[in-house]
């Protein structure tokens, strides 16, 4: 047999293994979970995870050094390319349509504020953060075909203790937020221009695997709607010797299923999603679809068609959990597959039982000179909980920072960090640790005062007002009720859920708020070009007449 390197059964055999040596360092899964909440809403969140593992990523992660790419497989070449220019070592984006409604659907499994929202941790052989922030945000913008750009630093922050690093990280990097920037754009809208790149980041084709469920039509018509994009490393064993680079796309939906003439609310793939599921991806080590069947003992609520492939469960009494699984590449064998799930009885809507924590904020006062931001907490839990609010204002609205009180509501209250805002420069940044005692509403309120800005500053439609970024608030909850998943640890969606046990780390988002500021009569100078058009043509005729009639 002639074994030289240049026969083609030599080559094809060198070829096979080498493809078998990359693809041992990628792995692709995909996990769709389907939550069926109280208020009659369906909770729908993909999951696509990519992890890249070699000798090199390890070394980078714990040296704290920029990764070097050389062979891509699984991994999107955009988006490393991208991570290795810019010196990027933890990546957070998300682009939401609508406001989670924490009172009536508990917690999501990623949070988002409305809008666009992007933190960042670099490296710190990072040479000048400040610029390479702005030519990251520039190149995330076109990839993700969204309006990033428009980060400066007027909206640009770098909290102490609110987005700590979520991958691995020591404590001399975690407690240094001089390599962490964060900022918010409210008004960013989300359509089909972001689904599109942020789909073809992922290894499989848009017509095989759980992203062809991915149609825009029901998409944007959710009444909440979440694309994230999540790039941090991770450790591949308990001891953490050898850490990985885990890249996690995530799409989250909250959608009302039509109601059946007789009045029940079943659902379907093929109804909530309007595509069939044909293809598994053949790339992915794992594609599974789960559905929460808690609230469902003994499927008395509603069965499942066809029969789970097997039901999972963990947790005590007070966070259990059980999810009917089903394996995708089991499932898809050519012919087209679909869940059906078939209620028993009509959906009763009724009191929601409210989370542990939840947040509002809202705007008081009147005119356009003054106001006051107010935020409510609610702990509805039997012991007191200790939180963590970031606050971020545009500058123009001038804080008050001696006004901001409590009315005596608070148990403690102590601010971490403050930056004052510069004009056209610098955003407020408030960030303070308080505690709220046991089922308790306590209220925190920041008095302000309205800027006159240049004519030039206002948008296009000044009258509509100025967004403010959505509050942040952290905290640890002493039990995981309410809460989707309950570890940050984990890579796959199945080992977030089923970990039930111990407390729970949970950072949600309050509303955005609308602030009208004093704005000028941008109609005038057209109201004073008609006018005087109008008395010029009106004038001209017997002008004319008078001067040249003899």
């Amino acid at each position: 047999m002639n074994t030289r390197l240049g026969s083609p059964v030599a080559w094809c055999a060198w070829l096979a293994l080498w493809c078998v040596g990359v693809r041992a360092d990628n792995k692709f899964t995909e996990e769709l979970l389907l939550r069926p909440l109280a208020s009659g809403h369906l909770h729908s969140h993909f999951e696509f995870t990519t992890t890249w593992s070699s000798p090199e990523i390890s070394k980078a992660v714990h040296n704290y050094r920029d990764f070097e790419f050389a062979h891509y497989d699984l991994f999107p070449r955009a988006l490393g390319e991208v991570v290795e220019r810019y010196h990027v070592r933890e990546l957070h984006l998300s682009l939401t349509q609508g406001l989670w409604r924490h009172r009536k659907w508990g917690y999501p499994v990623v949070d988002a504020p409305p809008g666009a929202q992007l933190w960042v941790w670099f490296n710190p052989t990072t040479d000048d953060l400040d610029q390479t922030w702005r030519d990251l945000v520039n190149a995330l913008s076109g990839l993700i075909c969204a309006s990033l750009n428009f980060i400066d630093s007027t909206n640009t922050v770098s909290p102490e203790l609110s987005y700590r690093p979520q991958g691995v990280a020591d404590d001399w990097y975690a407690g240094n937020s001089s390599y962490m920037r964060y900022a918010a754009l409210p008004r960013e809208n989300v359509c089909t221009e972001n689904l599109t790149p942020w789909k073809k980041l992922l290894p499989c084709d848009a017509q095989s695997g759980l992203v062809a469920l991915l149609h825009p039509g029901p998409l944007y018509t959710a009444h909440y709607h979440s694309l994230s994009l999540h790039l941090r490393p991770s450790c591949q064993d308990a001891d953490c010797h050898n850490a990985q680079l885990e890249l996690v796309q995530a799409l989250s939906l909250v959608q009302l299923p039509d109601s059946s003439a007789e009045g029940y609310q079943d659902w379907s793939l093929h109804n909530l999603f309007l595509v069939p599921l044909i293809y598994s991806c053949p790339l992915a080590d794992i594609s599974r679809i789960y559905v929460d069947i808690t609230d469902n003992e003994d499927m008395k609520k509603f069965t499942l068609e066809p029969a789970p492939h097997q039901v999972e469960e963990s947790g005590s009494e007070a966070s259990h959990r059980r999810l009917a699984v089903y394996d995708t590449h089991k499932a898809l064998i050519g012919d087209p597959f679909s869940i059906d799930a078939v209620y028993s009885d009509h959906h009763i809507y009724g009191m929601v039982s409210p989370p542990i924590l939840h947040v509002s904020r809202f705007i008081t006062g009147y005119g356009q000179e003054g106001g006051s931001i107010t935020v409510k907490f609610t702990n509805t839990g039997p012991e007191p909980l200790t939180l963590v609010y970031l606050e971020v204002v545009p500058w123009y609205l001038r804080l008050f920072l001696h006004t901001s009180h409590s009315a005596e509501q608070l148990e403690s209250m102590y601010v971490a960090k403050l930056v004052t805002a510069r004009d056209r420069e610098l955003p407020w940044l408030y960030e303070a640790v308080l505690e709220v005692g046991p089922r308790t509403t306590r209220e925190l309120s920041l008095e302000f005062n309205r800027a006159l800005l240049k004519w030039l500053e206002y948008p296009p439609d000044a009258n509509h007002g100025f967004y403010i970024p959505a509050a942040t608030v952290s905290t640890i909850l002493p039990s995981p009720r309410n809460v989707s998943v309950n570890s940050l640890n984990e890579s796959t969606l199945k080992g977030k859920l089923l970990v039930r046990d111990g407390e729970s780390f949970v950072r949600i988002h309050t509303e955005t708020l609308l602030v009208s500021l004093p704005t000028p009569d941008f109609s005038m100078p057209y109201n004073v070009i008609c006018l005087a058009c109008t008395v010029v043509a009106l004038a001209f005729g017997p002008i004319h007449n008078i001067t040249t009639k003899k």
